[in-house]
């Protein structure tokens, strides 16, 4: 069979996917509907398609002459992703009822709920009637989130009275084909991200890591560092690596990468997300380089039924990595300096700016506006730590602050 290979989507979520499938050898074809995503120039074939367009994405593949279709870390393209290989009859490991349950707000609760799993108290509401209503019961701080929406647009965290309004409706808005938001209580703990392959139906954790945010409450935890090894007690995130094993199990996903995102404090461990994908923040990165897992290649096995790539790899080491995201200044970007520098950095294995000179960056209003990343390692997590904020402070983007967006 051809290793040839039809990614969906060329934007920084697939930009490790791309690189793997390049290295393994695999031709790929890459579709996006903007021809400057940072990973065009790193495919073989470029087709212009909306990652949001099933159709586009199904024409453009049987256009393509590939054998197999995948994606990576973005919801949007992992929804489109599935529905056309159901369609085409393509290998893949989850159907779009389980991709749909592992992305809706509303659905994923009441699965936990039905599992008995501890989740945070909430509510699916049609409007800001309904909220009120849940806020009157539970009362302040809560969440609002689209009850239908990926990488955080339309998540905020409403600590008064009236904030409750315009956050019912930025979420509502943001709810992808309608469906309202999904209102739920504020729990405060120490965030981590569980990454894994569910392995014969459960869930095989490769890689633990701390959730650092960039602050602020809209949009509400967009992440900024994923960083291993966590600062929890072995106790405390095996806690949350079973929170998320029954998480994956609860919501009927039984093959394929799994990432999750669970709050863990004294008493319990909380789930908040179970996704049927890999990370969108370079996650996989981060699990490759700590444990020598590369859950990129396992996708790859399962696109081209190869069962011995889809279980490559063994969790061998305990290599202290992180990804550090780079927040964005909107304005018009003038200049970057200091990313060669930033590169040839003692522990620095990858620092990459997104957008081109010239291009118009927004700000941080979403996970998708995040403009570059660096991936670290070291001898401990702080060594880690210590070069991913050199690298950082190296890197300047120059921006025009007179041409606001």
């Amino acid at each position: 069979m051809s290793r040839h290979v039809f990614i969906v989507g060329c934007g920084f979520p697939q930009l490790g996917l791309i690189r793997v499938a390049r290295s393994l050898g695999f031709e790929v074809t890459g579709a996006d509907l903007n021809p400057q995503a940072i990973g065009v120039p790193l495919v073989d074939h470029f087709v212009r398609a909306s990652t949001g367009d099933a159709d586009a994405i199904s024409d453009a593949f049987k256009a393509s002459g590939a054998r197999g279709i995948a994606t990576s870390g973005s919801e949007l393209a992992l929804t489109i992703t599935a529905a056309a290989a159901h369609r085409l009859g393509l290998p893949f490991y989850a159907d779009p009822d389980t991709v749909h349950r592992c992305q809706a707000k509303d659905a994923m609760r009441a699965g936990y709920g039905e599992a008995g799993l501890p989740v945070p108290r909430f509510a699916g509401c049609a409007g800001f009637d309904q909220a009120a209503q849940f806020v009157a019961e539970v009362g302040l701080p809560v969440v609002i989130k689209p009850a239908h929406g990926w990488g955080q647009r339309g998540v905020s965290r409403v600590d008064l009275p009236h904030e409750l309004a315009p956050a019912v409706h930025r979420a509502c808005s943001q709810s992808h084909g309608g469906g309202g938001c999904v209102v739920e209580e504020f729990l405060s703990g120490h965030e981590v991200s569980v990454n894994g392959w569910v392995e014969d139906g459960e869930l095989v954790a490769y890689c633990v890591t701390d959730r650092e945010v960039f602050p602020g409450t809209a949009p509400l935890g967009v992440m900024q560092s994923e960083v291993y090894p966590s600062v929890l007690d072995a106790a405390s995130v095996e806690r949350a690596v079973d929170a998320a094993r029954r998480g994956a199990r609860a919501l009927g996903h039984r093959r394929g990468p799994c990432y999750s995102q669970v709050a863990v404090s004294p008493e319990r461990a909380v789930l908040f997300e179970t996704a049927a994908r890999l990370g969108g923040g370079f996650d996989a990165d981060v699990t490759r380089l700590a444990s020598g897992v590369d859950l990129y290649a396992r996708l790859l096995g399962v696109a081209f039924e190869d069962d011995a790539l889809e279980r490559s790899g063994r969790a061998d080491r305990a290599q202290p990595a992180l990804v550090r995201f780079l927040r964005p200044e909107p304005g018009l970007l003038r200049a970057i300096e200091g990313l060669d520098r930033a590169r040839a950095m003692d522990g620095i294995v990858d620092a990459v700016v997104y957008p081109a000179i010239g291009a118009e960056v927004p700000g941080l209003v979403d996970a998708s506006k995040r403009v570059g990343h660096i991936l670290a390692i070291g001898a401990t997590r702080e060594e880690a730590v210590a070069r991913a904020d050199a690298a950082q402070a190296a890197i300047r983007l120059i921006v025009d602050p007179v041409a606001r967006v």
